[in-house]
This record gives C-alpha cells, sequence and structure tokens, in this order.
C-alpha cells in the first residue's frame, strides 16, 4: 500500500479571535460563599470524620485570586477522498447456476442450504464530509460542552485583540494545536486516502471569570479549594490552583500565528503551537 497523505489544514482569515466575559457575580459574594463552604474543601470523607473533621477555628484563608480561564470554540469541515477495499456478497436465484461471468472474469457459485451466492472484492471510491462544532475547556477538565455553550448564549463577552492581565490569566493545559486535533480525530476507515483536507472556520478562546480561594487545615496540615463561578455564582467544593499563568500581553495576532504555523503540516504532535505558548509564560513565574 502507498504511504498515507498527510491530513492538511487551512483556517479563514478571522477564525482566530478571543472573547473576555464580562463579571457578573462580585467578588465580596463570592468570597462570602466560599467562607460558608469553607469546612466541604477537604473532602466529605473529611467533614464528616468524627475523630478529626476542620472546624472554623482550624481552617483559615490562605490566599485567593480572580483568575480568567480559557475554552476553546473549534468549528471545522473536513473532507477526505478516500477507496474501500469490500468483499461483496451477490445472491443468485438460478437454481441451476454453477458459475456467473461478468466480462472476462469468472465466479463460482457457492451454496449453502437453499440459498447461493458469488463473492468478489471491489474498491469503492469514496469522498466524506465531517462537521466539527465542539466547545473544549482548556485546563483538561471534564466540563460538558452544553455548560460552556450555555456561558456563551447567557452571558456578556466582548472580542479584544489583547488581553493584558497576565496575573490573572490561565496558561491552556490544552493549546489551539491540541484543540485543533478534536476535529481531525475520527477515524475515516479506508483502504487508501487520496485527500485529507480540514478547513477551520472557528478557533475562539473564551475567558470567563473565576474566582478562586485556599483554604487551610491547620490540625491536618491539608490545603483546600473552593471555586465560584463569577458568571452564575455556582459554587465548586473541589476546586483546584492552577499555577501557570500567561505572564505576557496575549494578542490576536498570537493566536493567528499559531495556527499559520500549523496550516499544511501533520496534526500529531503540535509542536510549533506548544512552543509557542509556553513561550507566554516566562521563566522567572510563579509554578516554574
Amino acid at each position: 500500500m502507498e504511504p498515507q497523505p498527510v491530513q492538511v489544514q487551512a483556517q479563514a482569515p478571522d477564525a482566530s479571535k478571543i472573547f473576555v466575559f464580562e463579571e457578573v457575580y462580585p467578588f465580596r459574594a463570592a468570597q462570602e460563599q466560599a467562607e460558608k463552604k469553607k469546612l466541604s474543601a477537604f473532602g466529605m470523607m473529611a467533614k464528616f470524620n468524627p475523630l478529626n473533621r476542620p472546624r472554623e477555628d482550624t481552617v483559615q484563608l490562605s490566599r485567593q485570586e480572580m483568575r480568567l480561564e480559557p475554552f476553546w470554540h473549534v468549528v471545522a469541515q473536513r473532507s477526505v477522498d478516500y477507496t474501500c477495499q469490500i468483499t461483496y456478497q451477490v445472491p443468485v436465484h438460478n437454481l441451476y447456476a454453477q458459475t456467473l461471468q461478468l466480462d472476462d472474469k469468472v465466479f463460482e457459485v457457492t451454496r449453502q442450504k437453499d440459498k447461493a451466492r458469488i463473492e468478489f472484492v471491489a474498491i469503492e471510491h469514496c469522498h466524506r464530509k465531517i462537521h466539527f462544532d465542539q466547545m473544549i475547556d482548556g485546563m483538561q477538565r471534564d466540563i460538558k460542552p452544553a455548560v460552556l455553550k450555555a456561558y456563551i448564549e447567557k452571558y456578556k463577552f466582548t472580542e479584544t485583540e489583547r488581553v493584558e492581565r497576565p496575573d490573572e490569566l490561565l496558561k491552556p493545559l490544552i493549546s489551539m494545536a491540541a484543540a485543533k486535533q478534536f476535529a481531525t480525530a475520527e477515524a475515516v476507515n479506508a483502504y487508501e486516502i487520496q485527500a485529507d483536507l480540514t478547513h477551520f472556520e472557528r478557533t475562539h478562546l473564551y475567558l470567563r471569570p473565576v474566582f478562586a480561594f485556599e483554604f487551610r487545615w491547620s490540625s491536618a496540615d491539608k490545603v483546600g479549594v473552593i471555586e465560584v463561578d463569577g458568571l452564575t455564582g455556582e459554587v465548586v467544593e473541589n476546586g483546584r490552583w492552577f499555577k501557570d499563568k500567561v505572564s505576557q500581553v496575549l494578542t490576536r495576532d498570537m493566536l493567528v500565528d499559531i495556527g499559520a504555523e500549523m496550516a499544511g503540516t501533520l496534526v500529531p504532535g503540535g509542536g510549533a503551537a506548544v512552543k509557542l505558548l509556553s513561550k507566554l509564560v516566562a521563566p522567572g513565574a510563579p509554578g516554574h
């Protein structure tokens, strides 16, 4: 079999955009919610342990932050030209037929009980279009796409050319290159692929406000994090503290450059894009 062609990517000139949600739930209200829930920051087992459980006097706020959490909206059309090698089984209705001839090829008729058939191998020439439209959490958590879609539908956000909030913007654990891989991940069952092109219509980055409060349980020397959604006010008791922030100004042009570097290259790896995003975190930034 001949080598398979690479997956080629193309991108609309205005596909990459950055949107920032406007904060709805204020910091003071979020802090009050976190204080009410702080005893739940260490898990249910700790909360209901009769011998050693967190108490108001042993759990204190150690640090807090308002952060911008990234998620992607990727829309793409993938076109694949390929061939399949298939064995066809064709019924034969003549009770007395022993062979069938098509042009210069002769096929033996096989019989099983009262059924007869011939088999032959055919090459199918196929063209398939795969539409992809997905919300992807940038921090690799199991957040349902419907939840992220609801943010876009219900809350106000603004398009921006640059984000100058280096102490608040989380560095995405899923880069643009990795998010784009989802659009090309579906396997095509083919004998041979002639062409595989993915055209990206949207590679949008959304940044939503989240308040994080880290509490220290002094008697057990443990820490737990309460998160409060800056849009909905929803409280997450088993939150996480993310160390890496984007330490420089993030611009739309950076996203465009990332997409341009990936165009016409193999999808697996995405090294160029991953390296470019990693440069946004300075060597001396917290967590390094």
